[in-house]
């Protein structure tokens, strides 16, 4: 199974909120920048988000949503002048998956379009959620970004996650439902459940959000980070289905190992290791008194800046 589609290793489909701006409220869109803070070229590597075979509980005409690279709607300028910014598929026929090489300090700006709503008031914009990681070379797919212990992806890859704009995507709501409703909220997070090769920071502007940055360190230390997934942390606070190490699927190089028979939070909470193959890992779960891994903003509000900042790739990364 291909990396992309392992739980939690993109961020897949926006926060379900209760809404606390007014329905139609019609804020205006979020912007998403991506940014390369380094004076060298890098490749960033986007996985789109899609949306889901049948729609949630009480919604019945799922967001707008932008699903594929080729997109006419998937517009993004240079601040390096007038260029044109195509994200390439990545293999031939899949359109779910691209990437573009970013020269030094160059930021690309995702300009969203607006179309006149049809369930609510004034106007609309597509709902995307983005996902990007970051290599020093053109990947087309192989080997799995992932998993670990191969030449290129020792560590496996981490990603800058973000859902925007289903707050005013046209989605319509059951009259009267009172269940999960449409996807109606910004969210954003740094996911290391894979691995690592990169830091990755994230800054938020806009009245919605209820922090504004987030940022990983090196494997074993990303526990309790504000809006980070840690290695194998699923679900932030356990690792159920935790996709690597296995069969198919080898853990980073550097992931933590346990010294002695617990593993424990940075609160001191034990809890028990992942045993594969004879070794013992520590999975980087966060404490339970806090919601750390995910930021998520207000329900139907959208608006300001979400940056996603390539800072580099970790010391043990080629």
């Amino acid at each position: 199974m291909i990396s992309y589609h392992i739980k939690r290793q993109t961020l897949a489909l926006v926060a379900l909120l209760a809404a606390s701006a007014a329905y139609g409220d019609n804020t205006p869109p979020t912007v998403v920048e991506v940014r390369n803070a380094t004076n060298k070229p890098v490749y960033a590597n986007l996985v789109l988000g899609q949306p889901p075979t049948s729609n949630p509980a009480g919604c019945q005409t799922y967001p707008t949503q932008i699903a594929s690279v080729t997109d006419g709607r998937l517009v993004f300028t240079s601040s390096k002048g007038d260029k044109s910014i195509k994200f390439v598929p990545q293999t031939t026929g899949v359109t779910t998956k691209g990437y573009y090489l970013m020269a030094p300090k160059e930021t690309i700006t995702y300009k969203p379009v607006t179309f006149a709503c049809q369930n609510q008031s004034g106007l609309c914009s597509p709902a995307v959620t983005f996902n990007f990681f970051f290599t020093n070379f053109k990947y087309n797919g192989n080997p799995n970004n992932g998993c670990g212990a191969s030449t290129k992806f020792p560590n496996a890859t981490n990603l800058g996650e973000a859902s925007i704009n289903f707050g005013i995507s046209d989605y319509k709501n059951v009259p009267g439902a009172q269940s999960a409703l449409c996807p109606n909220a910004d969210a954003t997070d740094i996911s290391v459940v894979n691995g690592a090769n990169s830091i990755i920071d994230i800054k938020l502007t806009g009245l919605q959000w209820p922090s504004h940055s987030a940022t990983n360190g090196e494997l074993g230390t990303n526990a309790n980070r504000v809006g980070v997934f840690g290695w194998a942390a699923t679900n932030c606070t356990n690792d159920a289905g935790y996709p690597n190490p296995a069969s198919n699927c080898a853990a980073p190089n550097n992931a933590p190992t346990t010294v002695g028979s617990n593993c424990f939070t940075p609160n001191l909470q034990p809890y028990a290791p992942i045993s594969y193959n004879g070794k013992s890992y520590c999975p980087e779960i966060s404490d339970t008194d806090n919601n750390y891994c995910n930021i998520q903003g207000t329900g139907n509000y959208t608006g300001g800046v979400l940056r996603i900042t390539f800072d580099g790739f970790l010391l043990n990364i080629l």
